[in-house]
């Protein structure tokens, strides 16, 4: 699933939406724990083909996500609350 968009640098709100829309329309988007989403989520914008997203001290995960290499997660809302989630994503990938 890596490398499924390219970012070109960061990504745009847009394309943020659009791999959400993409997550939450699985089947297991419902029952699937927070860490995994957000994994789900973080592995369609990584884009290292060659290497996996990786989860560091279960608050840090570390690929490539433009120009960010490391997402801290720990205080990231839930992933369920798409608008809340969407805003902290995009402010993780650009700041």
């Amino acid at each position: 699933m890596s490398g499924l968009i390219e970012m070109k640098n960061t990504a745009s709100f847009h394309l943020l939406q659009q791999v959400y829309n993409f997550i939450a329309e699985r089947p297991e988007f419902k029952t699937k724990g927070e860490l995994d989403l957000m994994l789900d989520f973080f592995s369609v914008i990584h884009e290292d083909d060659q290497k996996d997203i990786r989860l560091d001290s279960s608050s840090k995960l570390i690929g490539k996500f433009g120009s960010r290499e490391i997402v801290n997660i720990q205080l990231a809302p839930s992933l369920r609350n798409k608008n809340e989630f969407l805003s902290w994503a995009y402010k993780q990938l650009h700041g």
